[in-house]
């Protein structure tokens, strides 16, 4: 399992339950540049500002079932 990718205030040391597909130009014809992997509480932050940015929302997929 990865862990999360975050590097604010130090290291986040959760599992990782979203991948996120990071593409170089258009995001469906542009070349794939890497995956970063995120648990959700910073899943959640990046979506967040990325609405506030008038950005388009991340290509992001859950990697784990949602616990119910």
């Amino acid at each position: 399992m990865e862990s999360c990718d975050s590097k604010t205030n130090g290291v986040c040391l959760r599992s990782a339950t979203w991948k996120q597909a990071v593409h170089a130009g258009n995001r469906a014809t542009g070349r794939l540049l890497y995956h970063s992997y995120w648990c959700d509480e910073h899943a959640e932050i990046i979506a967040a500002k990325r609405h506030l940015d008038r950005l388009p929302p991340p290509t992001m997929a859950r990697m784990v079932a949602e616990r119910v």
